[in-house]
């Protein structure tokens, strides 16, 4: 018997839907605060002390500026900056280096600043230091730099290696001071 009315029919959802909802907001709010996260600050390392972090071994040799050439000049009130490391996989497996996303330099304020393209041609120009990336067999070493291009006002900085690509890896985290003056 139609009414003329438009009855709908109430489905009766299921304890297992439910349950699955409810699953996969836990994971969302994990995943959320996961990538939140801030760099562990357990143990803060110093330029020339070696950090190992889930099968890696991590050096950093110097933090420098590095001065611009005709091609390759910094935004206005920027620097060109390098972090000289040496990596050295001691894992017993292959590993592999994703810089854009497992290197980062971190300014008082908690600013990152990811690498910078004009800044490593600068580093490779002036030192012979390239990006360390991609495959690195077992108990290789590969020496290099990490360079950005940063306010040059910033102060109380930090470089942080993430022994994995997830935002949750376990990470080193060396203190580097202020920006150096050329």
């Amino acid at each position: 018997m139609y009414s003329g009315t438009r009855q709908l029919r109430r489905r009766r959802i299921s304890r297992r839907e439910i349950l699955a909802s409810i699953g996969c907001g836990f994971i969302l709010v994990s995943l959320a605060i996961a990538c939140m996260k801030q760099p562990s600050t357990e143990h803060l390392y110093a330029l020339g002390e070696t950090a190992e972090v889930d099968g890696w071994q991590i050096t950093v040799h110097s933090f420098s500026t590095l001065a611009p050439d005709q091609w390759h000049q910094p935004i206005e009130g920027y620097a060109l900056c390098a972090v000289e490391l040496t990596l050295q996989n001691s894992s017993g497996r292959i590993r592999y280096v994703m810089p854009e996303k497992q290197m980062t330099l971190l300014d008082g304020n908690n600013r990152s600043y990811t690498l910078d393209s004009q800044a490593s041609v600068m580093a490779a120009r002036l030192h012979n230091w390239f990006v360390p990336q991609g495959g690195i067999g077992v108990g290789q070493k590969v020496y290099g730099a990490a360079a950005y291009q940063i306010p040059a006002n910033a102060q109380n900085l930090r470089w942080v290696f993430r022994s994995g690509l997830l935002p949750w890896s376990r990470s080193a985290v060396f203190l580097l001071g202020n920006l150096p003056t050329q």
